[in-house]
């Protein structure tokens, strides 16, 4: 935790912005422990807001652990070297996961990105040294066409070209000498053109490595070791979503050469192309309590605690005329239950005009971005109490309702 002294030294530069009242010092001088978490937000003019969508990176992911933020705060306060704790927090994370290895990376953009280049380069120093220039080295990579996705151009930061294929038919006459991996989006499956285990079987038949971006699959936590013993060579996940680290730390597990050959393009290699995705060291001791402390934690609880939510909110607008509410539950991401909401033309007004009205509300409720939802109004509960709940309903009745009036 930071030190009151570091708070108050915080505030006094903040005391030119605006006016900061909120706790007093002649109470703490009489009494120490009656000392508030000053509202930092407030004092920089930065606008809390109701969560309706969940871990988001653009929202400020989920809330860590409060072991997590424990053991961070001793890592800040206790040093050790960065290789040395590099090394044993990822044997540690490993052994937890039952991978042959693990690294913590700088999210799971990081990941992608040490893996990828660990896949061209192969531990050769003189190519890791010419990154991203990948001119005469294998620098291909395969990806399904239908998994474009907005992180892939993390493939390509190290110099990795794209190569797209429609299906696995294809994907033979794809495979050459140049390339480097082949790679895989667990959360956005194609049942008719892709199969799993065909796909890691012909990169396996062709010694070619296969990463897997997992990063939004977790919870339940089990899947993390499935997804393992899948075959994919290298699989990748995010810290601050499902798992409740660090958000701006990752996870890399796998084959042990190969994570070994990307952990050499990471901090705290000092030449190494990834050496700006600087990893501190409360963040790798951070997501190693986050693995150990997700890996305890009663799933089916929170579940039943978001589903039991999730239908508070369906009971709620399902009373509105011309509204059809749909509980639904991912396939492949993480298991985190949402409604979907549709109205009739009576309603003169369009989802996202509702998104924008929700956000610029007060309190700003925000929830799944438009293009994830194929158009319509997606609520969840992962980040919701239940009180937050009964807002947002009441918000969008209200919404609605003005709608309908002015048509």
């Amino acid at each position: 935790m930071i030190k009151n002294t570091s708070r108050r030294n915080f505030l006094r530069g903040l005391s030119a912005i605006s006016p900061l009242c909120y706790f007093s010092a002649h109470a703490a001088s009489i009494n120490p422990k009656i000392i508030k978490t000053p509202d930092y937000f407030k004092a920089l003019g930065v606008e809390s807001f109701i969560n309706a969508v969940g871990p988001y990176s653009s929202l400020g992911g989920a809330k860590m652990w409060p072991e997590v933020i424990e053991a961070m705060d001793y890592a800040i306060t206790h040093k050790a070297k960065m290789a040395d704790l590099h090394n044993a927090t990822g044997k540690r994370i490993a052994e937890m996961l039952g991978a042959e290895a693990a690294i913590v990376t700088s999210g799971a953009t990081g990941a992608i990105i040490q893996g990828t280049a660990g896949c061209m380069t192969m531990g050769d120093s003189d190519k890791n040294e010419r990154l991203p220039d990948t001119t005469g080295m294998k620098n291909e990579v395969i990806i399904l066409k239908n998994q474009r996705y907005l992180y892939d151009r993390s493939i390509r930061a190290p110099g990795a070209i794209l190569v797209e294929i429609n299906n696995l038919e294809e994907l033979p006459n794809a495979i050459n000498k140049k390339t480097a991996m082949l790679f895989y989006l667990l959360n956005r499956p194609d049942i008719e053109n892709i199969d799993i285990e065909t796909y890691i079987t012909i990169a396996k038949h062709h010694e070619i490595p296969i990463m897997c971006d997992a990063a939004t699959t977790v919870p339940p936590v089990k899947r993390i070791a499935a997804t393992i013993k899948h075959g994919f060579d290298l699989v990748c996940y995010s810290g601050g979503k499902g798992l409740r680290g660090p958000y701006s730390a990752g996870l890399l597990l796998g084959r042990k050469d190969l994570v070994e050959y990307a952990k050499q393009h990471g901090s705290p290699n000092h030449r190494a192309y990834g050496r700006s995705m600087k990893v501190a060291p409360e963040e790798y001791l951070g997501m190693m309590i986050a693995v150990e402390t997700s890996l305890k934690y009663d799933e089916k609880a929170e579940f039943n605690r978001q589903r039991k939510t999730v239908k508070f909110m369906q009971a709620q607008l399902a009373i509105i005329p011309g509204i059809t509410i749909t509980i639904n539950q991912p396939d492949f991401e993480a298991s985190e239950p949402y409604i979907e909401i549709q109205w009739d033309k009576r309603y003169q007004i369009t989802p996202k005009e509702l998104k924008e009205k929700l956000r610029h509300g007060a309190p700003s409720i925000e929830i799944r971005a438009l293009f994830l939802s194929q158009g319509n109004i997606h609520l969840t509960a992962v980040m919701l109490t239940m009180s937050e709940a009964q807002i947002v309903v009441q918000r969008i009745n209200t919404i609605l309702q003005k709608s309908l009036i002015e048509s």
